[in-house]
């Protein structure tokens, strides 16, 4: 079993951002010295009272250059916001500068509020998200790729640098019911391997559980 610490980078009202920065920041370097197995991140935008955490993938490049052993997760990077190639870039930057401790978790949000700033409808966030996360395996595992799609179109990139780990670091996907299933390597570890959900087990009768949002595991 692993233990995480995960933050939003809180900036209430009468918070400086600089000081939302500072307390956050310390606090994840603080998870290693406390034995913390993983920091993780969100990406939030346009919520002036709550976060100023609208860069994970610096904050972890950050956080990789302070830290040694502590795994870093990016919970969730919303896809359907990211231009792919770019993305694919950074991440793979992201996970040399940490020597491999990078954990990249990826989602559509369910804040409208996240597309209606960029001016991308909710509507196609399930195939821009599937659309990005396909470009970004094929830009990590293929010394060339090309890509004709609904929302992007390439042809014979080479994306540099390719990840640290291979053939990239293990990709979370986040879902709405608390389900880890893999095939091979366990779904903590793998990012290799296809997840498919799996029938939970019969229990006796309780009473209601609320099931928070987590990460699955897909290659």
């Amino acid at each position: 079993m692993e233990f995480g610490l995960f933050t939003e980078f809180h900036s209430p009202p009468g918070v400086s951002e600089a000081a939302a920065f500072d307390e956050s920041l310390a606090q994840m370097k603080a998870a290693e010295d406390f034995g913390f197995d993983a920091v993780c991140l969100a990406e939030i935008h346009f919520q002036k009272d709550r976060s100023v955490l609208a860069a994970p993938l610096i904050i972890a490049s950050a956080l990789a250059a302070c830290t040694r052993r502590v795994k870093i997760g990016i919970a969730v990077q919303v896809l359907p916001l990211s231009h792919p190639l770019r993305l694919a870039e950074d991440v793979a930057t992201v996970d040399h500068i940490s020597k491999g401790r990078l954990e990249f978790g990826v989602g559509r949000s369910g804040l409208p509020g996240h597309y209606q700033g960029v001016n991308i409808p909710y509507s196609e966030s399930r195939d821009r998200f599937l659309e990005t996360l396909d470009i970004l395996r094929k830009a990590w595992t293929q010394e060339r790729f090309s890509h004709q799609g609904k929302y992007f179109q390439f042809q014979d990139l080479c994306i540099m640098p390719k990840p640290f780990q291979k053939p990239h670091p293990p990709i979370r996907i986040a879902q709405k019911r608390a389900r880890w299933a893999s095939s091979g390597r366990s779904a903590r570890r793998s990012g290799n391997s296809t997840a498919r959900p799996r029938r939970p087990r019969k229990r006796a009768r309780r009473g209601p559980i609320a099931s928070p949002k987590s990460l699955t595991t897909r290659s």
